[in-house]
């Protein structure tokens, strides 16, 4: 059977890719962190990574907005925030092994055959797979058009995830990666927004992409909202609690939070911790390490990355130190 080995859970932001120096030292870091995740996971032996992320409405809207799209066939990236358009080679018999079993344990997965994905995922391949040597199984979560689904349902969907990989019949090892959050606010106007200057863009979010009559103007209207802030808030004292119930594995009390108290505390972005809850289903006896966070308000993020390592591998990793000293 397939072996479940490692996972990493990581922020993304655009801004990135378009001011990567404006976050400084604290900037810097991260990205030595990110290098050195990618690094562990190919030392890993990680020959198939689950990546799990959300789309901000450049695939799904609300004419059609699954809560959990599982990629089946082809997967390609949407080039935004000057990430390149992967052709993201998929796990095929993976990907469906999980929706087969995702139906038989009552987990009805959206999927589709010609999948695109924004910089939600294309941000993790970047970072940790980005000469696209480790076939990946993409899953959308959607953490963007409420109503939302709940931290519990996203736990379960990784505990279904792991059934799936642990009884996939082969000796492929694999890795979780989930991506997006901690707090931030991202200038996307509520469906319901009453403010004139709002109505266009509420009209795209209602009617989907196939109504988007000039792409062009409307990719760059979302692109200067956000170019736009030279800082955002954060809120790093509820970024530090979520670390800390995940340090302590408090999932029980990760699971019961509701996308109200996320949204009041931790921004329309903070919903993006939905997708770590899904790894953290999987992973759940899983060792973890805050491996790096710091509030990065030049990258209007509260930016973190936390490693989860098998217990063997930890009891493996302290005798080999034992040793060493």
């Amino acid at each position: 059977m397939a072996k479940l080995i490692a996972g990493v859970a990581m922020s993304h932001s655009p801004m990135i890719m378009t001011s990567e120096e404006a976050a400084g030292e604290k900037g810097q870091r991260f990205l030595q962190k990110a290098a050195e995740m990618k690094k562990w996971l190919k030392e890993s032996g990680a020959e198939i990574i689950v990546l799990i992320s959300d789309d901000h409405f450049n695939s799904y809207f609300y004419d059609h907005m699954p809560s959990f799209t599982i990629g089946t066939d082809r997967c390609e990236g949407w080039g935004d925030w000057q990430i390149p358009e992967y052709d993201i080679p998929i796990e095929k018999e993976l990907a469906k092994h999980i929706l087969d079993t995702g139906l038989a344990s009552n987990v009805d997965f959206a999927f589709t055959m010609r999948m695109k994905v924004d910089h939600g995922h294309t941000q993790a391949i970047y970072f940790l797979n980005e000469e696209l040597d480790i076939p990946v199984v993409p899953i959308a979560v959607n953490t963007a058009a409420p109503p939302l689904p709940t931290m519990e349902r996203c736990f379960q969907v990784g505990e279904v995830v792991r059934k799936a990989i642990e009884s996939w019949e082969t000796d492929k090892k694999v890795a979780i990666v989930a991506s997006g959050g901690l707090s931030h606010w991202v200038p996307i106007p509520k469906i319901d927004s009453q403010k004139e200057e709002d109505q266009g863009l509420v009209q795209i979010l209602k009617n989907g992409r196939q109504e988007i009559e000039q792409l062009d103007e409307y990719l760059e209207t979302r692109k200067t909202r956000v170019t736009s802030l030279k800082t955002g808030p954060v809120n790093e004292e509820w970024d530090r609690l979520f670390l800390k119930l995940i340090s302590e594995k408090d999932y029980q009390s990760l699971r019961s939070w509701t996308s109200d108290y996320i949204e009041e505390n931790g921004g329309n972005g903070g919903q993006e911790i939905h997708n770590w809850l899904v790894l953290m289903g999987a992973l759940q006896n899983f060792e973890n390490q805050v491996a790096f966070y710091e509030p990065i308000p030049e990258w209007v993020t509260g930016m973190a990355i936390v490693q989860f390592a098998s217990v063997i591998e930890q009891k493996n990793s302290t005798t080999a130190e034992t040793k060493s000293v």
